[in-house]
């Protein structure tokens, strides 16, 4: 009897392991499939970009977190919910379909988001940093200010950074949880396990698209990695030089890109607005959406 049972057991295991996997490799067939679909790919005098276009009116140029694409720049798109603007959602060097070689360092990055506007035709642009996308933004804003209408910096590196010594700065539980987190997020299989559970946070949609920008790692690890290097290698930007009306979003209780990256900002650039957003987290732009969006929309509504 207990061999029947174990046997049966062990049918039913090894039927939900075949099922699974089946599933997971349908999902991740039609989830580069949905990717590849979502955007297109444009030569510029700089290399090939990935990128997505969408609505009209004064230019948005989002340059996503680390890791991220183009579709993270839509995801956050649709937190924002204006249909006023041009945006254009573009994958950075190293991610999805934008080679590397297109732009290692934030400078060389700067100037291929200037030959999109260029290809494009497209004068000027608010450009938006994300997390890692905040160290190409600023070169933007300081190599192109006759291109760049302002800057706004959600969450953004602005100086030099590394994972390891922010982790260093953290209590040795909440460090190894972080460190286990970074594995997880580079496991396509966990997210897709946790993805059906995003659609019942608040704003589940956009919810889901920003867990999405975790999945196929594969196609983000050279960018992921070379921003890695990259931010080590910053020593001091010149904040001061910055011309353009800038807004600055990020927590106080960001234990990510820690909150003295926007304290930098807000201390040196001349024309600045500082949004701290009391205890929150890297993710106070979507946690704290009510308060976050309305404030990017006023700026954009006087600075584009």
């Amino acid at each position: 009897m207990h061999g029947k049972r174990w046997l049966l057991t062990g049918s039913l295991l090894a039927s939900s392991i075949i099922g699974y996997t089946a599933a997971y490799r349908e999902w991740h067939r039609k989830d580069l499939a949905r990717l590849i679909a979502g955007s297109e790919v444009i030569s510029t005098n700089h290399g090939p970009i990935e990128y997505r276009k969408i609505g009209s009116g004064p230019a948005v140029l989002l340059a996503h977190g680390t890791p991220g694409g183009y579709d993270m720049g839509l995801a956050f798109t649709q937190l924002l919910s204006d249909p006023h603007y041009t945006y254009l959602a573009i994958s950075r060097p190293g991610y999805l379909r934008t080679p590397l070689e297109t732009g290692l360092t934030p400078e060389e990055q700067a100037d291929a988001y200037a030959a999109l506007l260029d290809t494009l035709g497209i004068q000027r642009a608010t450009i938006v940093g994300i997390s890692g996308g905040g160290p190409s933004a600023i070169q933007f804003s300081l190599r192109h200010p006759e291109r760049c209408s302002s800057l706004i910096m959600v969450s953004g590196v602005a100086q030099h950074y590394s994972e390891q010594e922010v982790w260093q700065t953290l209590p040795l539980f909440k460090r190894l949880t972080k460190q286990l987190y970074n594995k997880l997020v580079a496991f396509d299989p966990f997210i897709y396990t946790i993805l059906p559970l995003a659609g019942l946070q608040p704003a589940g949609a956009a919810a889901t698209d920003l867990v999405r920008t975790a999945t196929l790692y594969s196609q983000r690890r050279r960018g992921y990695e070379n921003d890695m290097r990259q931010f080590r290698q910053i020593t001091r930007y010149p904040l001061k030089n910055i011309s353009v009306p800038t807004l600055v979003v990020h927590g106080t209780s960001d234990d990510e890109v820690l909150f003295e990256n926007a304290e930098a900002l807000a201390s040196e650039v001349p024309h600045v607005r500082l949004l701290a957003i009391p205890g929150g987290s890297h993710m106070a732009f979507y946690t704290h959406a009510s308060i976050v969006m309305p404030a990017i929309k006023n700026f954009l509504q006087r600075t584009s």
